[in-house]
């Protein structure tokens, strides 16, 4: 009889992870994917293989570094997935 309660809500294409990066590509040819990829990889190894010079964190026995850095992550994407499921129109802070 009336308009129902239980309203859904369409989710916005935005990027909230990596788990949307499909909507994001799938517009791309093979082609580009293949460069996108190829750059991201470059970067991406370049960064790890060389930034390693300007941190010293990585040669150091330090067990609260290493906690928090599996934690700290882990953690923000806890919460991120309870804001999503309390609100659904939460797409992220970035």
């Amino acid at each position: 009889e009336g308009e129902s309660s239980d309203i859904s809500k369409k989710e916005s294409p935005s990027l909230v992870g990596f788990e949307d990066l499909g909507e994001a590509l799938a517009n791309d040819t093979d082609y580009t994917f293949l460069i996108k990829l190829f750059v991201g990889c470059a970067v991406a190894s370049y960064a790890i293989k060389y930034g390693e010079l300007f941190f010293d964190f990585p040669f150091e026995a330090n067990v609260y570094l290493g906690v928090s850095v599996i934690l700290v992550p882990s953690m923000l994407n806890a919460f991120k997935w309870y804001k999503r499921s309390q609100d659904p129109t939460f797409e992220g802070w970035f």
